[in-house]
């Protein structure tokens, strides 16, 4: 069942709650406010603070948005192949399952010491951490597809290609999306963590900025901006996934 947005909005409620929970603390003065700014300083940074939180912001997303973009160029036909064919699975297993196990924040080193500080290692970082997900879940929807379409798509004479495009790739969309999402989350979360290192903007670099600069509603500004961007992300690649899908749709339990 779709939940009504009278029910969507009870999401709300646990957001609610941790910010009535936040002002408590603060009134109680369990930290001093150098530590824990009220949720009103918080707001009010967003008036005095807001252009530097836009630059920031949309540094982050232009980065986000190319890493993702091009993990989803790269991993998704490789996975189509690779979960088509069987040697070609046979051939790359371990190699994927070695370098997946990497974490991209691992290589932050790496990338500072091959491209430098700036957009490109961030870019290549987010790149990896979008990679894997959409890789492994593509394939994973293509071993999902019934093996006798397959064999009745052969037996009737088409082409490989025809096969890939038109049974292939449509049945291994929902698990691509799952992959897309996967990797959405994977890529923000990866771009905060590099840009406080190899970066000299976005939001990471805003929040180590102003953690060094003592202006801690700064920090929970950009905190809030992450997680709302993270949100929208996550929602937009499902309402993607849904149009997309529709066909899918009476065939599902849905959850929300």
């Amino acid at each position: 069942m779709v939940a009504s947005p009278l029910g969507r909005l009870a999401g709300l409620l646990p957001l609610i709650g941790l910010i009535v929970a936040w002002q408590a603390a603060v009134m109680a003065q369990i930290y001093p406010p150098v530590l824990l700014p009220a949720p009103h300083k918080v707001a009010n940074a967003f008036a005095l603070y807001g252009g530097d939180i836009l630059h920031n912001t949309l540094a982050s997303l232009s980065r986000v948005a190319i890493g993702i973009g091009l993990a989803f160029v790269v991993g998704v036909p490789m996975g189509l192949l690779i979960g088509r064919f069987a040697w070609l699975d046979r051939l790359c297993d371990w190699s994927i399952q070695t370098f997946r196990s990497v974490p991209p924040i691992s290589l932050i080193p790496m990338a500072m010491l091959f491209f430098g500080i700036g957009d490109t290692p961030a870019i290549v970082l987010i790149f990896l951490a979008g990679l894997w997900p959409l890789l492994l879940n593509t394939i994973f929807g293509v071993r999902t597809i019934e093996r006798t379409l397959l064999k009745v798509a052969a037996a009737a004479g088409a082409s490989e290609a025809l096969i890939l495009r038109d049974i292939v790739w449509p049945a291994a969309l929902p698990s691509i999306f799952t992959g897309l999402r996967l990797a959405v989350g994977g890529g923000w979360l990866t771009v905060v963590t590099a840009e406080m290192i190899a970066v000299k903007s976005g939001l990471g670099y805003m929040i180590l900025n102003a953690q060094m600069t003592f202006r801690p509603e700064l920090i929970f500004a950009g905190i809030v901006v992450i997680g709302a961007i993270g949100l929208l992300a996550d929602f937009s690649v499902q309402r993607l996934r849904r149009f997309a899908c529709s066909w899918q749709e009476g065939l599902m339990v849905q959850g929300r």
